[in-house]
């Protein structure tokens, strides 16, 4: 049977080298069971460009741990991914590099804080929610609630202008685009929050020159969570839906089991001050208004643990794109130069 080959760009020589495309994941390893083999001879990698394995796109720059090493063939497990990846020797070869590590970080890419991820995070499983959503099986609201706070703790925010798989096989096989034409884009649409960062200052022509272009190669920068801050970030979540108003009691079992100690009716709107209601939520997909909402204090820093909070729509509208130490700095300026206003916050704040 002949095997189709792949087209793979060394980034060191920039010259095509043809190898089989025998690129697979590996099914026989249960999620979570290679981490428990990590140990100080553990050799970690990462791919120099983004490449397609499976159907599924393995990041570049992300790192990855070596599960076993053959002649032919390396089994390696990203940081990214749940599952483990089968690659030819050849491929590993011309795509891949050794990252250096020490007993306590692996040194990566400098586009992830502080250009290293703790060793300890490569085992980090996300909190499962599957008890709650059995416990609370046919409740719609708390379901969505539930739901939610899962998605905005272990997914980055979704994004129209990234390529998808065809088009992008249809242009490394036949580049017809136009030059006028914008294809891709360097931020994936929805994939997990500790994938490669991309700052704000990255453009379009940096892009354009790496060699993963025209795929994705990492997410947000204010999307960037590690996994074990994204369980924080759910923790804070779930124990906000059930501090709300009228919200079902939360299983003792699975509160203890996260750490979270519930406090009924006691969650409120940060910017209002009001408690929230349960009962007020409206999260039918494409509704017109959704009264409940998870809110940025601080919208730029997006959402990380002490930052997202559940409030409303209206008051979320009236924040807008602003942080709220920027709207008190608004407030003061007013006041100072306006003494009605300064003497009614004065007197407020009596």
């Amino acid at each position: 049977m002949s095997i189709e080959p792949n087209i793979i760009e060394s980034s060191e020589s920039m010259t095509s080298v043809t190898v089989p495309n025998v690129i697979k994941v590996v099914k026989e390893y249960k999620k979570g069971s290679v981490e428990r083999n990590i140990n100080g001879d553990t050799c970690f990698v990462s791919s120099k460009k983004t490449i397609i394995v499976s159907g599924e796109w393995l990041c570049q720059s992300v790192p990855c741990f070596v599960v076993t090493q053959t002649d032919t063939e390396i089994l390696v497990k990203p940081f990214n991914k749940s599952r483990v990846y089968s690659i030819s020797s050849d491929i590993f070869a011309a795509n891949f590099v050794t990252l250096n590590r020490d007993d306590t970080y692996v040194y990566v890419d400098p586009s992830y804080p502080d250009g290293r991820i703790a060793i300890s995070e490569f085992s980090v499983t996300p909190i499962s929610l599957n008890k709650l959503y059995k416990h609370f099986e046919g409740r719609t609201s708390i379901l969505q609630l539930l739901e939610k706070a899962y998605q905005d703790s272990y997914v980055g925010k979704g994004n129209t202008f990234c390529i998808n798989m065809k088009k992008y096989n249809e242009f490394t096989a036949n580049d017809t685009t136009s030059k006028l034409e914008r294809i891709g884009d360097p931020i994936f649409n929805r994939t997990v929050r500790h994938t490669v960062p991309i700052a704000g200052t990255f453009t379009r022509q940096q892009f354009e020159e790496c060699p993963s272009f025209p795929a994705p190669i990492g997410i947000r920068a204010e999307d960037f969570a590690l996994p074990s801050e994204q369980n924080e970030i759910l923790k804070e979540l779930v124990n906000q839906i059930f501090n709300c108003k009228n919200a079902p009691e939360c299983p003792k079992e699975f509160a203890d089991k996260i750490g979270i100690v519930i406090a009924p009716n006691t969650h409120m709107c940060e910017w209002c001050g009001s408690v929230m209601d349960i009962l007020e939520l409206n999260q039918t997909y494409c509704s017109k208004e959704h009264s409940v909402n998870f809110c940025h204090r601080d919208p730029v820093v997006g959402t990380k643990k002490g930052n997202v909070y559940i409030g409303h729509c209206s008051c979320n509208r009236e924040q807008g794109g602003y942080s709220e130490e920027m709207r008190v700095q608004q407030i003061i300026r007013l006041a100072m130069y306006n003494p009605v206003y300064k003497e009614q916050i004065l007197n407020a704040l009596k």
